[in-house]
């Protein structure tokens, strides 16, 4: 019998002003204030607007549901570090850029390589990590999930504003995020050695500071 997969589930939110809406820079402060409840499923993230709720690893799809909306319900608890909040997909108003980022070697690497493009980087994601049994099974996975990416992005599509305007554009993050240099749906691999092949050389040259950087709309990687 095969082993069970394993699903965990990453949700990033930004931190918006009940009634102004304008995004509000307390990511550090509300992540600490809920992190006596939720541990280490609650985070911080690129900017100090944004919040992040992880969850473990299940083998359920239903436990990994409910597991993902209580990592995501740290605004119920974090009242004490100041007003309530909102959580959003992308920023409607308020400073959007440049953004105040959060301390952080990795986000300092970010900052150094990329600039500009961090300037703009506030909108969020949710990051959905399957285990599989081994790098060659994790390629064959990523190549036939190809296909589905852009079905993927309409389902998920809910950034339409941007700076106090609509954008015409139903995800608007899909647009932002296609300038950094390693994005967008990943290339056909033959096998984890062509995967290596490729990424190295982007390393080499600085396009990416390390493969976890690659911002593929799907990509492989090591548990850490």
């Amino acid at each position: 019998m095969p082993a069970l997969l394993s699903v965990g589930v990453k949700e990033e939110f930004l931190l918006v002003d009940p009634v102004s809406r304008a995004v509000r820079p307390e990511g550090p402060q509300v992540a600490a204030a809920a992190a006596g409840d939720l541990g280490h499923h609650v985070g911080t993230e690129l900017t100090r607007y944004q919040l992040e709720g992880r969850t473990n690893p299940h083998t359920h799809l239903g436990e990994a549901l409910k597991a993902a909306c209580r990592a995501g319900g740290f605004g119920a608890r974090s009242r004490r570090a100041g007003p309530a909040h909102r959580f959003s997909g992308s920023p409607i108003t308020g400073l959007v850029a440049p953004v105040p980022l959060t301390p952080g070697l990795r986000y300092a690497e970010s900052l150094s390589l990329f600039r500009a493009l961090d300037d703009e980087q506030s909108a969020c994601a949710c990051h959905v990590h399957v285990g599989v049994a081994d790098p060659r099974e994790a390629i064959e996975v990523s190549n036939h999930l190809r296909p589905w990416l852009p079905t993927l992005t309409t389902l998920a599509a809910k950034s339409p504003y941007w700076d106090g305007r609509d954008t015409v554009c139903a995800s608007w993050r899909t647009i932002t995020w296609g300038r950094w240099p390693v994005a967008g749906p990943p290339p056909y691999f033959d096998s984890p050695a062509h995967f290596k092949e490729l990424v190295d050389p982007r390393k080499k040259a600085e396009a990416v500071r390390r493969t976890s950087f690659a911002r593929r709309s799907s990509r492989t990687s090591r548990r850490s």
